[in-house]
């Protein structure tokens, strides 16, 4: 179902077998980095925008709010 984590799986396999030959599990950890790398952004990025536009409605609500009292 969950192909990346299917791979992510394997990569993180080769770098603690034994059997495999050190290029091989250097290779693998490189590409771990990547995608920590990749997915640490996406969290960052989406994290903000969450917040972002939880700061928006909040912002809206008070101004609602302000609106009613003034009236």
């Amino acid at each position: 179902m969950n192909k990346l984590g299917g791979y992510i799986t394997k990569l993180m396999t080769i770098v603690v077998e034994e059997e495999q030959e050190q290029f091989v599990k250097d290779l693998a950890l490189s590409e771990l980095e990547k995608l920590s790398v990749n997915i640490n952004d996406f969290v960052k990025k989406n994290t903000k925008d969450f917040f972002d536009k939880v700061k928006e409605t909040e912002k809206k609500l008070l101004q609602e709010d302000k609106n009613v009292k003034d009236k």
